[in-house]
């Protein structure tokens, strides 16, 4: 019977251990600030997609803008390399017929991070 429980043990630390184990490429933290003719995007978001026609796969990221500052979320950060990045930007009004929250039209760059966790400054060109 000792046998049996220390093989049943055995079993379970196992089957823990391998649950909640991230699966595909790693992923990093990406971190920086926005700003948007000279001033700091209020609100908005990035998304990061590995850049496919220049060999990078792996899953897209998502980063909230607040202040001019922009952090890839917890545990869902970006697998780095050859990448365009999409900058969305508003005044963190809520719409209205009356109010356009948008400070600028959607803007993609291409840019190219490193494997590690990395600091990338986004400067969106007042002309588009």
């Amino acid at each position: 019977m000792r046998k049996a429980n220390a093989v049943a043990a055995v079993l379970v630390v196992a089957i823990v251990a391998g649950c909640g184990r991230p699966t595909g490429p790693p992923t990093f933290t990406v971190t920086g600030r926005v700003t948007f003719a000279g001033q700091p995007v209020p609100y908005g978001r990035i998304v990061f997609e590995p850049d496919a026609s220049r060999g990078n796969t792996g899953p897209a990221s998502v980063a909230d803008i607040a202040a001019g500052v922009y952090r890839t979320r917890s545990g869902r950060g970006f697998v780095g390399g050859p990448s365009r990045a999409t900058v969305y930007g508003g005044d963190g009004a809520l719409p209205t017929e009356a109010h356009d929250t948008a400070l600028f039209s959607p803007w993609t760059t291409g840019i190219d991070l490193p494997r590690a966790d990395c600091s990338h400054d986004f400067v969106v060109p007042a002309e588009q």
